[in-house]
């Protein structure tokens, strides 16, 4: 009996450790069965978010009930399966816990240790929603999307940020994409959400057309009711078309007829314009009158300008209001008939009419060149007008302000003017108004090199419907394709524009086919560009920038087809645009994308030394022979020489460029072969134009490098220090409207054997007399603001002290002008000073560019804001000149000190200096 009592107690001895550690080994086991699927209940639970996320168990659907407006405090995180979960490197897992939460920094950190994928951008894009970075999240989604077309997530968030941006028309489409897929849950609600957003939006439109269609038949019916309740919820609209009723009443009965609802305008908008103009028309002899009103509401009815008989015909009736009309409505153009407009606006003392006055003449000054005073105007306008509650009107001048500023590249300010047009639009049901806005905000976004969001914005406008242009908003999405480096997707929306029965075949459609043909090549693409070509040199006058971009478009089309034909067609652009003046926009777009398609040609047959001789020809500079550097980008391209000490010349061609230049990082644009072969040279010339002219991250910090542009017409006098003439512009009084602070005060300090400063401060520091200051100087600083957008590379204008006219900006235009006779070197301490557009169809429009073809020899100034501090960097770069040292050098040097001493000086390496060749 004792063995096998033994037997058993051996068998229990060894039972025991195993069973321990079988229950070691079984808890971990049941953790995850258990405590991760309550802790993951409770998450969805307290979910405080809308954003879906890809995380399995955090996107499963859970109700979200309103709050009722109170904030609920967070609930504190449990450790114990965040713990695990970082045991796990479950780093999707952490991130989506903190998510639901809200807690989107924390989120983030997460998310960005997670490899690059689909899922990962959508939830990046979630954080980026959240923190009211549309831009951001949709440049993720849409990336995401392309990747993965069914990833669901991220087109409900697209959704999100659509309806965010006030896109509601597109994100009611997309949330029935997701509503079609019929997930538990999220299908309904997407449902729902499409439902109340294309509704909502659509009310909008029917008030809208009815409202004025309410009005417009009071033109035709005279038993037509009158739209009460219209002239209450839309007064603007119906304001505008009462005027048109007005002067299209046959008779006195019709014109009284009207005075109750001139009445009711006049109750909701305040004052009594609207009925003492019903009196007063009806007083009028309609014997006379009557034939007169007729004529104008059938050129009305029709839709169409009103013609030259019928204008003369009511200036001589003195019927006021119905030649005002006219006027208003004729296609001879605003500037011809300015005068007469402005008299009789002056005459009716309606303020309705006042807006149209000043933009009348804000357009006038704009073409005289005075825009400064069109930006008082329309600025005091804006004002004036929200003091008195018209608020379409005001609506109109935001409008006039966005493109006004967006024609003088502050895309900043036009943006802020367009968001206030898109959200005063909306809320007083404007619906034209709307497309206006939409149609600013997309070109905006595009200057900004924001191309998901213009892309928004003209989807938006094509989801409201085929009432409008077919072509236009396909061209559009074909150019900003194009520009973001899809090609298949630009092919694709310039085939449906091609298939519009209204596509005119405009020169942007035919830059975008003569791009795009490089790589993919069409059926119909030689008829095509042949149409685009034809209608740029037809009608009966031509300007010769249309000739000469014509010939732009028959080369870039053809150079990858037969080589001699088009760089035969962009050479002779290049010779033609060199002949029209430097103000031919279109002349001087085509000159640029000549040289930089040539130079890319080049690159790509391995011509290296032709490249070189390419960018100094476009750059008026001599062909160096040795530690040069020349740089070219376009579109996909990239061209890079370099000339080492001896001059012997390494090249590099690219032609795999994935994302576009303007967000790519240039500090990795040049190989480190070529800057090897650079790295022994004393100081390097950089030869590039647009968009790589103003990159300050192109070559090491360590090195002395500087832009070249243009020659010196001879050797630089050497000048005694007496001789030396030094202009300082500090303690600028920058006008009120711009709403900017005041900067610290700036007193040069005064040099042993140097004559004083010329220094001009406060209000002397006028543009006119800095300008005729500069004239004679050798030495320019300038202490000031800069203004520009610092999300783009947009050029920046420096803000001097008001003129009496109003006059306060430096800009690059107004510079170019000048002859600088002094040769001098100028040092731009204004925040952006130095910031250069990015598009490439321009040439470098900068401050520097235009001092140094204005006569300077040197041009420091920063591409980014600066601190209080900037005054003494350019200070010690100044003093090392003239100790001595080359312009780069000196750069250089007084840099490495500054960074070797303080760690907040990163921004000196933003420091542009661009210089001419001697």
């Amino acid at each position: 009996m004792l063995k096998p009592a033994k037997k058993n107690l051996w068998a229990l001895a060894l039972a025991i450790p195993l069973l321990a550690v079988g229950v070691a080994a079984v808890k971990p086991r049941a953790q995850p069965q258990t405590v991760p699927d309550t802790f993951w209940a409770d998450r969805r639970a307290a979910a405080r978010i809308e954003a879906r996320l890809t995380h399995p168990e955090a996107d499963r659907y859970r109700s979200r009930a309103p709050a009722g407006g109170c904030p609920v405090p967070a609930e504190p995180m449990p450790l114990g399966p965040l713990a695990r979960m970082e045991a796990r490197e479950d780093w999707g897992g952490i991130a989506a816990a903190y998510a639901l939460e809200g807690e989107w920094n924390q989120a983030a950190s997460f998310l960005e240790r997670l490899p690059a994928s689909p899922e990962r951008d959508s939830d990046l894009a979630a954080v980026a929603l959240a923190r009211g970075d549309h831009e951001r999240a949709l440049r993720l989604l849409d990336g995401a999307l392309a990747a993965k077309p069914g990833l669901t997530q991220a087109l409900w968030n697209r959704a999100l940020v659509f309806r965010e941006m006030g896109l509601t028309l597109r994100a009611s489409e997309l949330f029935e994409q997701v509503a079609k897929r019929n997930e538990q849950g999220w299908g309904r609600e997407a449902h729902a959400q499409a439902l109340a957003l294309r509704e909502a939006t659509l009310e909008r439109q029917r008030q809208w057309k009815a409202a004025r269609e309410a009005t417009m038949a009071l033109v035709d019916d005279p038993k037509a009711p009158l739209p009460m309740d219209a002239a209450r919820q839309l007064p603007g609209t119906v304001r505008g078309v009462f005027y048109e009723a007005v002067r299209a009443a046959p008779s006195k009965e019709r014109v009284l007829a009207l005075l109750p609802l001139a009445k009711e305008l006049d109750r909701v908008q305040g004052g009594s314009v609207l009925g003492d103009y019903v009196q007063r028309v009806a007083k009028r002899d309609f014997s006379r009158r009557s034939d007169l009103a007729r004529q104008y509401a059938e050129t009305l009815r029709a839709g169409q300008a009103v013609p030259e008989a019928l204008l003369d015909r009511a200036r001589l009736s003195g019927d006021e209001d119905i030649y005002l009309g006219a006027l208003l409505r004729t296609r001879k153009g605003t500037l011809s008939h300015l005068k007469d407009t402005l008299e009789r606006i002056k005459r009716l003392e309606d303020p309705w009419f006042t807006y149209v006055a000043d933009r009348d003449q804000a357009f006038k000054e704009v073409s005289d060149g005075a825009w400064w005073k069109a930006e008082q105007r329309l600025f005091g306008a804006l004002q004036r007008c929200r003091e008195n509650g018209l608020s379409v009107r005001c609506l109109e001048l935001e409008k006039r302000l966005a493109i006004f500023y967006y024609d003088m590249q502050r895309v900043t300010e036009s943006e802020q003017h367009a968001r206030v047009l898109w959200a005063g639009a909306r809320q007083l049901r404007e619906w034209e108004l709307e497309f206006s806005a939409l149609e600013v905000l997309s070109q905006v976004a595009r200057s900004r090199n924001d191309l998901g969001s213009a892309r928004a914005y003209l989807e938006e406008w094509m989801a409201r419907g085929p009432t409008r242009s077919c072509a236009w908003p396909h061209v559009q999405l074909a150019h900003l394709h194009y520009l973001d480096l899809r090609p298949q997707d630009a092919r694709r929306e310039l085939d449906v524009a091609a298939a519009c029965a209204d596509n005119p075949m405009e020169p942007v459609f035919g830059a975008t086919l003569a791009e795009l043909s490089r790589s993919s090549s069409g059926a119909h693409d030689v008829e095509w560009l042949s149409r685009v070509t034809a209608n740029a040199l037809a009608g009966p006058v031509v300007q010769a920038g249309d000739r000469v971009y014509a010939d732009y478009l028959e080369g870039r089309f053809h150079l990858d087809r037969d080589r001699a034909k088009g760089e035969s067609h962009l050479r002779n652009a290049i010779k033609e645009a060199d002949t029209l003046p430097r103000g031919d926009a279109l002349g001087r777009e085509s000159w640029a994308l000549s040289y930089s398609s040539l130079a890319v040609d080049a690159g790509r047959a391995g011509e290296f030394p032709k490249v070189v001789e390419l960018m100094a020809a476009q750059l008026g500079t001599p062909v160096p022979a040795r530690c040069a550097l020349a740089a070219s980008v376009h579109a996909e391209r990239t061209v890079l020489v370099a000339l080492g000490p001896q001059g012997e010349v390494k090249g590099h061609y690219d032609d795999t460029r994935k994302e576009p230049f303007a967000r790519a990082d240039s500090s990795r644009l040049v190989p480190e072969a070529l800057r090897k072969t650079l790295s022994s040279c004393d100081h390097v010339d950089v030869l590039a134009w647009a968009p790589v002219f103003g990159r300050t991250d192109l070559l090491p910090s360590d090195i002395a490098w500087s832009f070249r542009l243009g020659r010196a017409h001879g050797p630089r006098p050497v000048a005694s220090a007496q001789a030396a003439r030094r202009l300082v512009v500090a303690g600028v009084e920058a006008p009120s409207l711009l709403q900017l602070p005041r900067l610290p005060a700036w007193t040069p300090d005064a040099e042993p054997g140097s004559a004083p400063p010329n220094v001009l401060s406060g209000s002397d520091a006028t543009p006119s007399r800095v300008l005729e200051s500069m004239a004679d100087a050798t030495e320019i600083e300038i202490h000031a603001h800069g203004i520009t957008d610092p999300s783009i590379s947009g050029a920046s204008l420096v803000v001097l002290s008001p003129e009496v006219n109003g006059r306060y900006a430096l800009t690059a235009d107004v510079v170019r002008e000048q002859r600088l006779k002094g040769e001098p070197t100028v040092f731009l301490a204004a925040c952006s000073a130095g910031r250069t557009t990015a598009l490439q169809s321009t040439e470098p429009f900068s401050l520097p560019a235009a001092f140094i073809d204005s006569g300077a020899r040197a041009v420091l100034a920063s591409t980014v804001d600066i601190p209080d501090a900037a005054g003494r960097f350019f200070d010690g770069v100044r003093r090392r000149i003239h100790a001595g040292s080359p312009a780069a050098v000196a750069l250089r040097d007084e840099r490495q000190a500054w960074l070797a001493r303080d760690g907040r000086a990163g921004w000196t390496r933003s420091v542009l200096l661009v210089e001419k060749a001697d």
